[in-house]
Formats: structure tokens, C-alpha cells, sequence
């Protein structure tokens, strides 16, 4: 038997030597025996962050399924780009299991998910840091304002391309988080200035703000962003038609990265 069968699992194996393999590794290892199998399992089931991004539409329902059917510690999930393979009955279970835990999912263009599984981690997780659902057209405006009213400690909201939201969806996210430090709502055409106001005076310490390709937001809102997020280091706002260098000039003396070029 293989010296590594001897060695602590909990203690060695795991944090030592499995978290370094890759995952095609770790289900090759599942095929040179009965008890390297049962191994990687375990590990599957005691792994506290999976990643998959790098697979996108590759990977298989029967390979996300062995990898969280049984798991109950997972704090981290990044399933981007899973558009063709990943349904709401397969994250449902994953998100039920982890919610004391889940502190930081991204969903990021998984078109055949619903509703279903954004009212699932609203309900569900009170934990969450970090979520990413950019592109996700089938986020609504409910299920959204539960989410962000059940986690209050949420630092990155990414909710780009999510067209049925509007101003009083990101006016009740800034009033609920008030930690907010990265937020992106790209290419949402009812993001106005008022909601950028809102966010201006209750997310103080925003350091990374996107509403490239929102054209209603003006040199108003990105005034008040200046104004008040005094740490802000980041600032996307290409096509916004009717922002200037009258609200930008102030920001990029500050050192704010701004996605516009300064006008020769």
C-alpha cells in the first residue's frame, strides 16, 4: 500500500499534499484503486474551497456532484461559465448544506439556473462576503433585496448585466451593506444618479465602483462618489454618455483609476 495511506489524512494528507494537485489529479487518483478512490472522496468532502473556473462548460454534473454531494464546510464556490450543465436541482443541495458556512459564490453567467437558487442563498446564507452573479438575467429584484438585507457583511456584489434590477434595488443594497467595498453594475440602463448618492453616503470605504455602460449616471452621481468614498482606487464608467472630465478630473488627481482616457 502507498506510504501516503499511512500518513495523518486530516492533518497531513489533506492540508499538506492533496490541496497542491489539481483537480484532473486528484479524479485520476480515483481510478488506481478502491482505496485511493475512497481517499479523494473524503478530501472532496472535507474541501473548504472549490474553484472551478478555470473549467467553465467542461466540467460534468456527475463530476460538480462528486465534489459536493456530501460536503457541508464549503466556504468558498466559483462555478463561472457553468452555462450548458449547471440547474438550480444541482447548486440547491450545495447551498443548503454550506449555508452556515458560504461565505463567498460566483455564478457569474450560468444562464439555466432561476430564481430558485438566488431565494435559496437569500434564505438560506448569512454568511456571505462576496457574490458574483454577473450576467445571471433571471435575478429579480425580491429575492436580490432579501439577499442583501440577510448579509449585511457583504464586501463585493457583482451584478452585472442583471437587467431586472433598478435604482431601489442598489439603494437597499447600500443601506444594508454598509461594508461594501467592490461594486460593479455594468451595463444596468436604470442605474441613475440617485442610487449612486445613496451608495456615495452609506458605503463610505467603496474602493472599487463599475457602472461602465449605465448611461443615465451623470457627473451628479460621480461627484457624490468622489465626495464621499474618500478611499475609492478604481472607477469604470466607459459609454457613460454624460460623465466628464468635470466629475473625473478631481478623482484621477487623486490617483482614482478611471477606465476613460483624459481628453487630449
Amino acid at each position: 500500500m502507498d506510504i501516503v495511506h499511512y500518513l495523518p489524512h486530516h492533518d497531513v494528507v489533506f492540508p499538506k499534499i492533496f490541496c497542491h494537485f489539481k483537480i484532473e489529479m486528484l479524479f485520476q487518483l480515483r481510478l488506481v484503486s478502491k482505496s485511493w478512490q475512497s481517499l479523494v472522496t473524503e478530501y472532496f468532502r472535507r474541501r473548504r474551497n472549490l474553484d472551478l473556473s478555470e473549467f467553465g462548460q467542461k466540467m460534468t454534473v456527475d463530476a460538480f456532484l462528486l465534489m459536493t454531494s456530501n460536503n457541508k464546510v464549503l466556504k468558498q464556490l466559483l462555478v463561472p461559465e457553468a452555462t450548458s450543465w449547471l440547474m438550480d436541482k444541482h447548486l440547491l443541495p450545495v447551498i443548503r448544506n454550506c449555508s452556515h458556512v458560504l461565505t463567498d459564490i460566483d455564478l457569474s453567467n450560468c444562464s439555466q439556473l432561476s430564481s430558485l437558487s438566488l431565494h435559496s442563498l437569500a434564505v438560506n446564507c448569512r454568511n456571505l462576503t462576496k457574490v458574483s452573479l454577473k450576467g445571471c438575467i433571471w435575478v429579480d429584484k425580491d429575492n436580490f433585496k432579501q439577499l442583501v438585507i440577510n448579509n449585511r457583511g457583504l464586501r463585493k456584489i457583482d451584478m452585472s448585466r442583471c437587467w431586472l434590477l433598478d435604482d431601489g434595488c442598489f439603494i437597499n443594497a447600500a443601506t444594508s451593506c454598509p461594508f461594501l467595498e467592490e461594486l460593479i453594475l455594468s451595463c444596468i440602463c436604470s442605474v441613475t444618479d440617485s442610487a449612486l448618492v445613496i451608495i456615495a453616503m452609506k458605503c463610505k470605504g467603496l474602493k472599487h465602483l463599475s457602472v461602465k455602460r449605465c448611461w443615465q449616471v451623470t457627473n451628479c452621481g460621480i461627484r457624490a462618489i468622489g465626495d464621499h468614498c474618500k478611499d475609492l482606487k478604481i472607477l469604470h464608467v466607459i459609454d457613460c454618455r454624460d460623465v466628464t472630465e468635470t466629475s473625473l478630473a478631481r478623482l484621477r488627481v487623486r490617483g482614482v483609476a478611471v477606465d476613460v482616457p483624459v481628453p487630449s
